[in-house]
C-alpha cells in the first residue's frame, strides 16, 4: 500500500476541477488507514474542511434504505419477491399488471418500469402515505424488468412499506437499528444537526461558467427542502467521512459491527448482488475500459478485474454536493469521497486514485480520463444555454401575457402556477420549485427555467373551443407524452363572493339576475329559472370571470365595489348594474 502521492494527487485534482473542499477516508482491512480534509468547508471565511465535516449525500441514502429492507426481510416481515400488493394493498400504479406483480427487489433495483417522474415528488412536503395514493396516475415508459430506469419515487414507496411492516417511522427505524449501532453519531437524515459545532455542515456550491464551461466563480447553495418524500428515503442522509467509514466497515466486515449482528451475511450480500443491467455508454466505457454494469439494490456493481473482484459503489449528488462511496469486498478495501460541489467529479477521481494505490496498480491518471470526456460535455452544456437564450422566434403570443396567469393541474404532479410579475411571466411548481423565469419563444410556447440545475424546459400552452389558453404541456418524464396541466378554476375567497352577491339589473322589463352564494360557490339565477353554479375563471383586480356551460360572466369594479356585471353566451350579451 503506497498513499503517500495521494494527497498532492487530490489537490491536483480539485484545482483542476474548481472543487472548494473535499473529505475522504480510506479502509482496509477493517482499519481506516487515511482520513483527512481538504480546501475549504465555507470558501467565504476560509474555514478548513476536516474528516468529521458534515455533507449532503443524496443518493448514496438509497444503500441505507435498501438495508433496512434487508432487516425486514431477516425479520420475516418482508420477502425480496413476494408481491407488493400483499403487504402494501393501496400501492395501485398506472400499468395493473405491474400492480399484481411488482416486487420489493423491482422497486430496489430500478426495473418497474417507471420512468424517473421526479418533478412529481421534487421537495413536496407530503406524507408518503399520500403520496403513493397519486402514484396510480403516473405512466410507464415499459414493461415490469424489461430495462434499468433509475426511481427515486420506488425508494420513497420502499421505505413506506418498511414502514407499513414495522409499524415505525423509516426515520426512526434507520437512526435506532443502523446510525446508532455503526456509531454514526454524526450522521442524520436533515441538513440541521444537534451538535453542529462539532460537526459543521459544510457549504454547499455551484460552480458558475462563462458561455464556454469555463469556471467563473463558485455560488453557495443552501440545502433545499427536505422532505419525508423528497428526497427522503433517496437522498436525505447527512454524514461524514469519519461516519461513512464506519458503513463501509459493515460491508467490508460482512454484516457485523464491534461484534453486533445488523444484517444477515446472506442479505447484505443479496445487496451487492447485480439484479438488472445498466446501459454502459461510450462515455462510460472511455473512463472505466468496462462493457458491464448493472445495479443490485441500492448499490451499483461492476467487474473490479484489477483486484480480481468485484466493485460495489454509489455516488450521490445533491444541492452543492457530491459523494462517492465504493468498496471491493473481495480485497476488503473501500474509500468515501464527499465534495461540497454539485456535480463533481472530484470525489469519483479521489476515490479511484486511492484504490489504485491499495492495490498496488500502476499510476492511470484519472483525472486526465475524467477531462477528456467531461470538458466537450460542460462546453456543450454551456452552449445549449446559449443557443436557448437566442433562439427566440418573431412571432409573439396569440394572447396577452396575463392571460396565460393562473394554475394548471396534473394528476399525480403538484400545480403549475404562472403569474405575470413586471411585465414579464414566471412560474412555478406549487410546494415544489420556487418561482422563475418563463421566456416567451413563438406563439404559445415558453422556456421554463429550471435555476437548480440551470437548465430550460418547454412548456406549450393550448386553447379551448372559446380560444382561451386553458392547458400547458411539458416534458417532464423521459419515454413519456408530456405531462399536461389543465387549467383550474381560480380560487375565489368568501369575502368577494360575499360582494359579489346582489341583484343586478339588465334593463329588460321582467328579467333580473340574481347571484347568491353557498359552500364556497357562486350561483346565478334569472327571472324564472333554475340556479346554475358559476365556475370561476379569473379573479383580477378589477375583473371577476367566471362561466356557465358556454355562458362567459364577467364583474367589473366601480370605486372599489362589485357593480356592474356582463353575460355573455353564445346568442346575446346582456350589461347588467347592481340594484
Amino acid at each position: 500500500m503506497d498513499l503517500g502521492s495521494l494527497d498532492a494527487c487530490i489537490e491536483d485534482t480539485m484545482a483542476s476541477w474548481h472543487c472548494p473542499g473535499l473529505a475522504i477516508a480510506v479502509v482496509q482491512d477493517g482499519t481506516v488507514v487515511h482520513q483527512r480534509g481538504f480546501g475549504w468547508r465555507d470558501a467565504d471565511q476560509r474555514l478548513p474542511m476536516a474528516a468529521d465535516t458534515r455533507f449532503a449525500m443524496g443518493s448514496v441514502t438509497k444503500s441505507f434504505t435498501a438495508l433496512s429492507a434487508a432487516q425486514c426481510v431477516d425479520d420475516g416481515l418482508l420477502a425480496w419477491d413476494r408481491p407488493v400488493c400483499q403487504d402494501m394493498p393501496e400501492f395501485l400504479l398506472d400499468d395493473p399488471y405491474v400492480t399484481r406483480h411488482v416486487t420489493l427487489r423491482d422497486m430496489l433495483s430500478h426495473r418497474t418500469g417507471m420512468p424517473r417522474h421526479d418533478y412529481a415528488a421534487w421537495r413536496l412536503a407530503l406524507p408518503r402515505a399520500e403520496f403513493i395514493a397519486r402514484m396510480r396516475h403516473l405512466k410507464f415508459s415499459a414493461s415490469l424488468r424489461e430495462r434499468y430506469q433509475y426511481n427515486n419515487l420506488m425508494y420513497a414507496a420502499a421505505a413506506y412499506l418498511v414502514e407499513k411492516v414495522a409499524g415505525r417511522r423509516w426515520e426512526d427505524l434507520v437512526r435506532e437499528r443502523i446510525l446508532a449501532p455503526l456509531g454514526m453519531h454524526a450522521s442524520n437524515l436533515e441538513p440541521a444537526f444537534a451538535d453542529e459545532a462539532a460537526h459543521p455542515l459544510a457549504l454547499g456550491y455551484n460552480l458558475q461558467r462563462d458561455a464556454e464551461g469555463r469556471f467563473e466563480r463558485w455560488v453557495h447553495m443552501p440545502p433545499g427542502l427536505h422532505t419525508e418524500l423528497s428526497p427522503g428515503p433517496a437522498g436525505t442522509l447527512f454524514s461524514t467521512a469519519a461516519d461513512m467509514a464506519r458503513w463501509l466497515q459493515l460491508h467490508l466486515d460482512g454484516s457485523e459491527c464491534g461484534g453486533a449482528r445488523i444484517v444477515s451475511r446472506h442479505n447484505i450480500q443479496e445487496l451487492r448482488t447485480p439484479q438488472m443491467a445498466m446501459p454502459v455508454n461510450d462515455m462510460g466505457y472511455a473512463l472505466s475500459g468496462l462493457t458491464m454494469m448493472s445495479y443490485g439494490l441500492g448499490w451499483m456493481v461492476r467487474p473490479y478485474p484489477f483486484a480480481g473482484g468485484t466493485l460495489v459503489f454509489h455516488d450521490g449528488n445533491v444541492e452543492g454536493f457530491s459523494a462517492h462511496v465504493c468498496f471491493v469486498p473481495e480485497s476488503r478495501i473501500g474509500v468515501v469521497a464527499l465534495a461540497n460541489a454539485s456535480g463533481s467529479s472530484v470525489p469519483a477521481i479521489a476515490a479511484r486514485e486511492a484504490m489504485d494505490r491499495l492495490l498496488g496498480l500502476p499510476a492511470r491518471d484519472w483525472n486526465a480520463r475524467f477531462h477528456r470526456v467531461h470538458d466537450p460535455l460542460l462546453a456543450a452544456a454551456a452552449k445549449g444555454r446559449t443557443v436557448v437564450v437566442a433562439q427566440k422566434l418573431p412571432q409573439p403570443p396569440s394572447h396577452p401575457l396575463e392571460a396565460y396567469e393562473g394554475s394548471y393541474g396534473a394528476e399525480g404532479y403538484p400545480d403549475f402556477a404562472v403569474r405575470l410579475r413586471d411585465g414579464a411571466l414566471q412560474a412555478c411548481t406549487v410546494g415544489s420549485m420556487d418561482w422563475s423565469e418563463l421566456r416567451h419563444q413563438h406563439y404559445d410556447v415558453f422556456d421554463w427555467h429550471i435555476p437548480l440545475w440551470d437548465s430550460w424546459c418547454r412548456a406549450r400552452f393550448t386553447t379551448g373551443e372559446r380560444g382561451e389558453v386553458d392547458a400547458v404541456s411539458i416534458p417532464l418524464a423521459a419515454g413519456v407524452p408530456d405531462i399536461v396541466f389543465t387549467r383550474k378554476p381560480a380560487a375565489i375567497d368568501a369575502a368577494t363572493l360575499d360582494a359579489l352577491a346582489g341583484d343586478y339589473d339588465p334593463g329588460v322589463d321582467g328579467l333580473l339576475f340574481r347571484i347568491s352564494h353557498q359552500d364556497g360557490k357562486l350561483y346565478w339565477t334569472e327571472t324564472g329559472s333554475p340556479a346554475f353554479e358559476c365556475a370561476p375563471r379569473r379573479l383580477g383586480d378589477g375583473t371577476a370571470e367566471f362561466d356557465i356551460e358556454r355562458t362567459r360572466i364577467v364583474f367589473t369594479r366601480e370605486d372599489g365595489r362589485w357593480m356592474h356585471v356582463a353575460a355573455h353566451t353564445p346568442f346575446a350579451s346582456y350589461e347588467a348594474r347592481r340594484r
